[in-house]
């Protein structure tokens, strides 16, 4: 079984490449993509049910495959995780559903079972994916392994091993610790803040009872989302997930959290030294909690910034040979957010690419887009989206991931409405307000200069 690290997003989001065309030419290229949707699963009717012991169960039928996705989503993960406790959603969730022998590993095996699980920044995720002529004993038996999971020192050892090695392999890529440095930032000493995977010291404090009390308070009907995409009709489908998981121990969501404490600015530019012949540059901003608008909105933005061919970070690379990679990237959380606009850059280089792009998102901040990069924007934006969302397996996470952000998975039949009606003011707007840079935090990881 597949273990999830810490993703470049909360979720599995649309693929938003840019390309600055000509609006004709771009809709013309695009066709079918820009007036409407391409694949039947687009369109399918987004079925949603509580089960009387608190389950909400999402299924949608796209006969396209002979495949049955399931997802099974627990609310919560890093987010809910107890001080010092770092790594034990992921852990938990890799529990909930560890094979207990080999006989049911070969079972799994022969019914060419395809899964994954871990924890993301306020969810934890178990994905399955089978042939739907097996649906109904896979799910009798995950079912019955996710009901009485094993919690021993054995396993639980196995799989911290495990997790620390995906942990450093994670920490020594320049990226990936200059983000971190972006969330400690940002959100302090709240779980945005850490990893996913947990630090080395809390994976050292980790003990079998941690991941017992995390099941026991998280692990429960009213707290968790079942999302379902299969070849079967709508009623048998339902019928299938209810026959197997209408059994889940009741119980209500855990109390939300207490409120997010944000740092303030301004933020000191901080230097992390790393050896290596590169460096990366990072410029940050907070975002709010999001609504439905908020996501287009910042996806449309971010596609304009630094998302490919055309992009206005992409001068940087092309023609001013400053950077290696441009990249814009929005990571979106329950309750907040982090922005980022970030180059590597061979590290003689790194003092004139930083004031390059502070000079691009400044020129960025103050002009905002045109009516006709808009008009682009939004056709790009809706053709990665049905492009990224095409496979059931896609779909299923995205339904999964709307529904447990809060905006949910109705939104999937609604993404289109939102992206058109955005107005170009409106966009303008944003961008002045999301760029000041009086609110940015910039980091750089490199050889010591």
């Amino acid at each position: 079984m597949k273990s999830f690290p810490r993703r470049a997003s909360s979720g599995r989001r649309p693929a938003r490449p840019w390309f600055r065309f000509p609006a004709a030419a771009l809709l013309a290229a695009l066709g079918g993509f820009a007036a409407g949707p391409a694949f039947a699963g687009a369109q399918a009717p987004i079925l949603k049910k509580v089960l009387p012991n608190g389950l909400t169960v999402i299924t949608q039928t796209d006969a396209s495959s002979a495949i049955t996705v399931v997802e099974i989503v627990i609310g919560g993960g890093a987010s809910a995780e107890p001080g010092g406790r770092a790594g034990i959603a992921h852990l938990t969730a890799r529990l909930s559903v560890n094979i207990p022998d080999e006989t049911t590993s070969r079972d799994f095996t022969v019914k060419a079972l395809k899964s994954g699980m871990g924890a993301r920044d306020d969810d934890a995720v178990i994905h399955l994916e089978f042939l739907t002529e097996f649906a109904e004993p896979m799910l009798a038996t995950i079912s019955k392994i996710f009901n009485r999971p094993i919690f021993s020192d054995i396993r639980m050892n196995r799989l911290v091993e495990s997790m620390e090695h995906q942990r450093r392999i994670q920490i020594d890529d320049a990226r990936y610790e200059s983000h971190l440095v972006q969330r400690e930032t940002f959100f302090g000493d709240s779980a945005y803040a850490g990893e996913t995977l947990g630090t080395e010291e809390s994976l050292r404090a980790l003990r079998v009872r941690d991941a017992r009390d995390f099941y026991e308070r998280l692990f429960v009907a009213g707290n968790i989302t079942i999302v379902a995409v299969s070849d079967l009709a709508p009623d048998a489908l339902g019928a299938l997930i209810e026959r197997h998981f209408a059994s889940l121990r009741p119980g209500a969501p855990p109390p939300p959290p207490a409120a997010l404490v944000l740092k303030d600015p301004p933020y000191p530019p901080r230097i992390v030294i790393k050896k290596q012949q590169q460096s990366v540059v990072s410029c940050g901003f907070i975002l709010p909690s999001m609504s439905r608008r908020d996501y287009v909105r910042i996806s449309l933005i971010e596609n304009a910034l630094g998302r490919g061919v055309g992009s206005r970070l992409w001068t940087l690379r092309v023609d001013q040979k400053l950077a290696y990679n441009v990249f814009a990237q929005a990571f979106f959380f329950r309750r907040a957010g982090l922005f980022e606009a970030y180059l590597e850059t061979d590290a003689p280089k790194t003092a004139s690419a930083r004031e390059a792009l502070a000079e691009v998102l400044r020129d960025f901040q103050e002009r905002g887009l045109t009516a006709e990069e808009l008009e682009a924007g939004r056709a790009i934006l809706w053709s990665g989206f049905l492009r990224a969302n095409e496979t059931k397996a896609a779909r299923a996470t995205t339904l999964g991931w709307y529904e447990s952000m809060g905006l949910g998975a109705d939104f999937f039949a609604h993404f289109r409405d939102e992206l058109y009606s955005l107005t170009l003011d409106e966009v303008n707007a944003e961008i002045r307000r999301l760029m000041d840079p009086a609110r940015a935090s910039w980091v750089t990881v490199g050889p010591e200069q």
